[in-house]
């Protein structure tokens, strides 16, 4: 099973579930309440996660296939994930640290074997992931936490009738978007697409879920994800394939240091 946090929200890897629908319900969910509830669902714990990472660029120029390890901590107030390469072998042990306090910006490392260590900040937020078109803000940001949401419409995806939810930043908040739009399946409390926006304007970034599994215990979760990165004219696929949540994270997990020692394990 996978969990898509926004993202891919995250995330990029996120979870689901059921929202009450019966009858005797008199109303929808608010606003509040929708991104409240997948907020709690990001902010589960720890978890490693495997995917598989296809960007395809424009025709005649080849695609880059990865498989990636993900390692995360999510809890309210904090946020530690490292995405690593498992896969081609000329680019195994490349890795990206991030780690997310509170409202604070982002900050974190972009780790190349042997030795090279790149310092990522709130400027390099909206850099391209691993040459794909998430950008580093995507994996680590939880944007049902912001201070302002709002149901701005209903939308369509798939034959699916969705409640569009609005996400703004708080002015505490930091962010390189301005908002962030989600067309959300009440019954399945699934976001069916994301997109992104840098202004007011136009969105800059769309996430869609292709593909949705429901576990035993009637969870629905996405299982696929596709990311454009709409001012150019490639795309992103997220395939995931495996998740643990029976795994305790501790500090030293997200630290430059033990990124480097996987890097010496044959």
């Amino acid at each position: 099973m996978m969990k898509f946090t926004a993202p891919l929200t995250a995330a990029l890897l996120m979870a689901s579930t059921f929202w009450p629908t019966s009858a005797a319900d008199a109303e929808p969910p608010s606003a509040k309440e929708i991104a409240g509830h997948l907020s709690t669902m990001q902010e589960d714990g720890s978890s490693t996660i495997r995917l598989r990472l296809t960007a395809a660029t424009p025709p005649d120029t080849k695609n880059s296939v990865l498989q990636i390890q993900i390692l995360q901590r999510r809890n309210p107030g904090t946020t530690d994930v490292i995405y690593r390469i498992l896969w081609p072998k000329d680019r195994q042990g490349e890795s990206v640290l991030l780690k997310k306090k509170g409202d604070q910006a982002p900050a974190g490392t972009h780790f190349i074997p042997p030795e090279t260590a790149k310092s990522l900040g709130p400027n390099q937020m909206k850099d391209p992931v691993f040459g794909s078109d998430l950008a580093y803000a995507d994996l680590i940001e939880n944007f049902y936490a912001w201070d302002s949401q709002a149901i701005v419409g209903e939308g369509v995806v798939g034959r699916v009738n969705c409640q569009i939810l609005e996400s703004k930043p708080g002015s505490g908040q930091s962010s390189i978007y301005a908002s962030v739009r989600s067309w959300v399946d009440i019954d399945r409390m699934v976001p069916l697409r994301v997109e992104k926006f840098l202004s007011p304007v136009k969105p800059v970034r769309r996430i869609e879920t292709t593909r949705i599994t429901k576990e035993a215990d009637g969870h629905h979760i996405p299982a696929s994800l596709s990311v454009r990165d709409l001012r150019k004219t490639s795309l992103t696929e997220l395939e995931g394939s495996r998740l643990n949540e029976r795994v305790q994270h501790e500090d030293q997990d997200f630290t430059l240091e033990a990124i480097k020692e996987f890097r010496k394990v044959p």
